[in-house]
C-alpha cells in the first residue's frame, strides 16, 4: 500500500464512540474497506498509542489532517489532545458519513473512519474541510453551562406538565418541591454564567449591548455569543440565520421542481425556538417591528402567513444582533437616531 503522507499530506479518519476510537489512514489506489485501521481506547493513553501507531505507518503527524464527527463529550478529550500538540484537525457533521456515496454500503465503525479519511482527501482545501479552532476555556465553560441550563429547563417543564395531572394533594406537593428545586438550580446556573461573563471584558461588553435590543434577553444573548463565538465564527448574519433555521433556501430542478423558498429543517432547533419566543414578544411591544410584522401580514390572519411574517421578524432580530455584535455598540431605535440628526443639523 502507498500511504498518502509519505511525501505529501496524510489524512486520518477517526470514528469516535464512548470507550474506543477507530482510526483509518487514507491509502492511494486502495479500496476504502482496505485502508490501514486500528482501534484504541478513548483516553489520553489511547491517543498516545494512536500517535505511535501512525508513526510506524510512516505518517508525519505535523503534516497530517485528522477528521472526526461532532460527538459532544465523547470527542472533547481527543480535541484537546490534538489542539495542545498543534495537530491540524477538522470536525465534520454527522450527515457527511451517513450520506457519503463512496465506498461500501456496509455500516461499521471501521468503514466510517475510512470514509472520513477518504472524504478528507477528496475535499481537502474546500469549504467542506476546514481546520477546526477550539474555543477558549471561558467559551467552553459558557457553552457547558448553557447546555446544562437547557437540560434543567426541559426537566422542569416535564414536571410542570405532570403536576397538572396530579389528583392528590400529596402528589402535587411532591412535584412542587421538584419544580422549586429545578428553578433554584436554573437560577444558580444563570448567576454562574453572569459571573463568567464578568471575567471577560469583551464578552461582557457584547452581552450588555445585546440586551439593549428589544426582545433579546438573557437566553438569546448567551445563545448567539456561544454559537458565534462572540461573532467570530460566522461572517454574515445570513450564515447564522441559516444555522438556526431562519433564512429561506430555494430548491429547483429542471422545469418541474420549483419549491417556494423555505427554511431548512436541519438546524439548531433549540436556538430557533428561543428566537421564536423573542419574536413573539417583540411584535407586541416594539413599534418598529410591530409595524413590520403587520405589513408582512398584509391583512391576512391565516396560520401560514403568520408563520412567514414571524420568520421575517426573527431574521430582523438576527440582523440587529449581528449589527450590534460586529460594531460593538448599543442598540438605538430609528426615532432616536432621527432626533439626533435633527439636533446636529440645527
Amino acid at each position: 500500500m502507498r500511504y498518502k503522507g509519505m511525501k505529501n499530506k496524510s489524512f486520518i479518519g477517526i470514528d469516535i464512540s464512548k470507550n474506543v476510537i477507530d482510526v483509518s489512514i487514507f491509502c492511494e489506489e486502495t479500496p476504502i474497506k482496505d485502508f490501514s485501521h486500528d482501534v484504541f481506547n478513548n483516553s489520553r493513553k489511547g491517543f498516545g498509542e494512536m500517535c505511535t501507531w501512525l508513526k510506524k505507518n510512516h505518517v508525519v503527524l505535523s503534516n497530517s489532517l485528522f477528521g472526526m464527527e461532532f460527538t459532544g463529550s465523547y470527542s472533547m478529550e481527543l480535541e484537546k489532545f490534538l489542539n495542545t500538540r498543534n495537530y491540524q484537525f477538522c470536525m465534520l457533521s454527522t450527515h457527511v458519513v451517513k450520506h457519503y456515496p463512496m465506498g461500501p454500503k456496509d455500516k461499521s465503525d471501521k468503514i466510517d473512519s475510512a470514509k472520513i479519511a477518504d472524504f478528507l482527501y477528496r475535499y481537502n482545501g474546500t469549504e467542506c474541510v476546514k481546520p477546526y479552532n477550539m474555543p477558549d476555556k471561558t467559551m467552553q465553560r459558557l457553552k457547558a453551562l448553557m447546555n446544562e441550563r437547557k437540560f434543567l429547563v426541559e426537566q422542569r417543564t416535564c414536571f410542570m406538565n405532570r403536576r397538572q395531572l396530579c389528583i392528590t394533594k400529596e402528589d402535587a406537593q411532591l412535584y412542587d418541591g421538584y419544580i422549586k428545586k429545578f428553578s433554584r438550580d436554573i437560577e444558580n446556573i444563570e448567576l454562574e454564567e453572569q459571573k463568567l461573563l464578568a471575567t471577560d471584558d469583551s464578552l461582557l461588553s457584547t452581552y450588555k449591548n445585546l440586551l439593549t435590543i428589544p426582545g433579546i434577553g438573557f437566553v438569546n444573548a448567551i445563545n448567539v455569543i456561544v454559537i458565534t463565538r462572540n461573532f467570530t465564527a460566522f461572517e454574515t448574519a445570513r450564515q447564522y440565520a441559516s444555522y438556526v433555521g431562519v433564512a429561506p433556501h430555494f430548491r429547483t430542478s429542471g422545469t418541474s421542481v420549483k419549491w417556494r423558498p423555505r427554511p431548512s429543517a436541519r438546524c439548531d432547533g433549540q436556538a430557533k425556538a428561543d428566537l421564536s419566543m423573542a419574536a413573539t414578544v417583540v411584535v407586541q411591544y416594539d413599534a418598529e417591528l410591530q409595524s413590520f410584522y403587520n405589513r408582512k401580514l398584509g391583512g391576512k390572519q391565516d396560520s401560514d402567513t403568520k408563520r412567514k411574517a414571524l420568520n421575517a421578524v426573527k431574521f430582523k432580530l438576527v440582523l440587529r444582533m449581528f449589527a450590534i455584535g460586529k460594531q460593538n455598540r448599543k442598540w438605538e431605535p430609528l426615532d432616536s437616531k432621527s432626533s439626533n440628526e435633527k439636533l446636529a443639523i440645527s
